[in-house]
């Protein structure tokens, strides 16, 4: 019996195939590292794919220049070996092709284009080696309709790829935090939407790497920081976020610098709109922690939507405190002055100014009677008479309960005439848990009320909550040494339940039901605290009423008075505005009381916005490089890895 000899592939086919393996590798090597660089043209990739489809096409002609080889390999012992090589290469080379291909998008290093070359050579080995089996399967009957799966794969895979290009340029995300730690309040979207110029925000928030403890804090904040702006970009077409190290790219920087004439500075963000800027740094968006809090919070939007308030209103409101009677004084730096409330309020594009009531300015937006120690004259009574009857005046009265050197304000007959009354013959005193000493907690009676319970009334019933109190939410403010007010409107019939009140009045801040109201309180006798359940009213109480109409609210039924020609707030104390509470971290204090400046000024738009605790979020801090390989590992290699598990078990099928 004659032997077979072994067959062997002839020289035009073998040089064909091996032009097509140096096409690929000739691609790689002149494209590839122009290809990783993340600052390069797209045109790279593109001639890349034209040398691995070239490559694929001259290794199958010079396969097919070889029929008479495979044809011989039908009956040769050689057959197994070669096609069991060839499908393992075919294999290994979808795996190292996929994972590099993986590595590469997520990342900006050129070692994954090494893998992806040597991927493409091994499918085009193993297409080679399998030659025999992709014409048989070519001249199958179930070619046709094999084509036409692939044919709606592709067209699938471009109607997703379409659909993905339009959900990144208009998309909507949605927070599911617990807190809304990633949602912007209305306001500032309100105000992003209503611009019609373009708006720059440059970010220099540069990361530092390997830091621990506070370095890593920072960071963390750094990182929260350029979210939040990329969600105000995501709001507006004309907003654009400008992400900016000045270390890696000092070209741009200097560029920037140069355009809007001022020092960008790491860890700040700048805000440039219709020729004017506005610096924001790091330092203004944590809160000075306080009162127990155990880190500070993040007050990024509230700090950033007063920054675009300031550019894009232009004009200021001017806010003149009332002195001569015992005021807090804005320019009083000391523990019961009211300096940082002044500083919060230029924040919301607010000037702050103090005046003498006989001299009121007639360019008065706001008008602020901060806890007087003695009586108005009348004149001065008449003063705030006059004003108070303007149409749109502003006005917020703090006042105190009379003890010790603090008296009647001589605004009680006057606010009562208007629907509010003054009880500062009474002073409220909580049961409350205090610690007496470290560890220690006792149970007593105190003068400093914190609430978290806002809103409320009749009047509110039935309605949205007060602008003023609306995003508080559970936002703690605290008082100290305040008394009660309560509204003194009509209450007009309801048929669908009891009478509701006044709709231009609205009670903001109440008290739990663990406070009473002492008559006659001294503060001397602080010490000597005590409640008597026989002769003290137990509450809760109201600290604090807004009058005036809400824009936008829709009254129901005619009201029992008419409208207030203005808009006034009235608070049963006046410390909680004080350095003493501010300087420690009683954020919520700022909050209400800058709410309403906004509210009684026409501007809800400036309504502040709270500050939101970082701890909240339990999230796992990993370094860059880790991220990329669990992100490699659990989105890209299990659709790779399941694809190729099909193939194998397509070809030992067809086995």
């Amino acid at each position: 019996m004659a032997e077979h000899s072994a067959p062997r592939p002839g020289v035009p086919g073998l040089a064909v195939a091996a032009g097509g393996l140096a096409a690929t590798v000739l691609g790689f090597v002149l494209f590839g590292p122009s290809a990783a660089d993340p600052a390069a043209s797209g045109w790279w990739d593109f001639a890349i794919v034209v040398a691995v489809v070239v490559g694929i096409g001259l290794v199958e002609v010079g396969s097919w220049l070889n029929a008479s080889f495979y044809r011989a390999l039908e009956k040769s012992s050689l057959r197994p070996t070669i096609e069991g090589l060839g499908a393992v290469a075919l294999v290994v080379g979808v795996v190292v092709l996929g994972n590099c291909l993986a590595l590469y998008w997520m990342g900006g290093s050129g070692l994954p284009m090494v893998g992806v070359a040597v991927g493409v050579l091994l499918i085009e080995v193993g297409l080679a080696a399998e030659h025999r089996v992709v014409v048989r399967g070519c001249t199958s009957p179930s070619f046709p309709l094999t084509m036409i799966v692939v044919g709606a794969g592709v067209l699938g895979l471009a109607a997703l790829t379409f659909i993905s290009m339009i959900n990144v340029r208009h998309y909507a995300r949605l927070d599911l935090t617990e807190r809304g730690f990633y949602r912007l309040d209305d306001q500032t979207v309100k105000i992003l939407q209503s611009i019609k110029k373009p708006l720059r925000i440059i970010s220099t928030m540069v990361q530092r790497p390997g830091g621990f403890g506070a370095e890593e804090f920072r960071n963390f904040v750094r990182q929260r920081t350029v979210e939040m702006l990329d969600e105000y970009a995501s709001r507006s077409p004309y907003v654009e976020h400008i992400r900016l190290n000045p270390y890696a790219n000092p070209e741009r920087a200097d560029q920037l610098e140069e355009e809007l004439k001022i020092e960008l500075r790491v860890d700040s963000v700048v805000f440039a709109y219709d020729g004017k800027t506005k610096v924001v740094e790091f330092s203004e968006i944590l809160t000075e922690p306080g009162f127990g809090q155990e880190a500070p919070q993040f007050k990024g939007e509230e700090v950033f939507t007063s920054a675009l308030q300031e550019l894009v209103e232009g004009k200021t409101t001017k806010v003149y405190f009332v002195v001569g009677h015992g005021e807090r004084d804005i320019n009083d730096y000391d523990r019961d002055g009211a300096s940082a409330l002044a500083d919060l309020l230029r924040k919301d594009n607010c000037e702050v100014k103090t005046c003498e009531l006989r001299d009121l300015p007639d360019d008065c937006d706001v008008l602020v009677i901060a806890g007087p120690k003695t009586p108005l004259s009348s004149a001065d009574e008449d003063a705030v008479r006059e004003f108070l009857d303007k149409e749109n005046s502003a006005a917020i009265f703090l006042l105190d309960p009379v003890s010790g050197e603090v008296g009647p304000s001589g605004l009680e007959d006057l606010l009562e005439e208007r629907g509010v009354k003054v009880e500062n013959d009474q002073t409220l005193v909580e049961v409350a848990r205090h610690e007496v000493l470290p560890g220690i907690i006792s149970t007593g009676p105190t003068v400093r009320i914190e609430t978290t319970d806002y809103g409320g009334g009749p009047a509110m019933m039935m309605g949205p909550p007060h602008p003023v109190i609306r995003d508080l939410k559970t936002t703690r403010t605290v008082y100290y040494l305040a008394c009660p007010v309560s509204s003194t409107t009509p209450s007009r019939p309801s048929p669908f339940g009891p009478p509701r009140g006044d709709p231009f009045t609205a009670e903001l801040v109440k008290t739990s039901s663990r406070t009473y109201a002492k008559t006659g309180f001294d503060p001397a006798d602080l010490p000597r605290l005590r409640i008597n359940p026989d002769e003290d009213k137990q509450g809760p109480f109201t600290i604090a009423i807004a009058r005036g109409k809400v824009e936008g609210r829709r009254q129901q039924g005619p009201p029992m008075s008419p409208p207030p020609p203005g808009k006034f707030v009235v608070f049963g104390d006046s410390d909680f505005i004080t350095n003493k509470y501010l300087q420690r971290g009683a954020v919520g204090n700022a909050t209400i009381f800058r709410n309403a400046v906004a509210w009684v000024a026409g501007k809800e738009y400036k309504i502040g916005i709270p500050p939101k605790p970082l701890e909240q979020e339990h999230t796992i801090d990993m370094p860059s490089e880790e991220r990329t390989i669990a992100r490699w590992a659990t989105v890209f290699v299990p659709p790779f890895h399941i694809l190729v598990i099909g193939i194998v078990v397509w070809w030992l099928r067809r086995k």
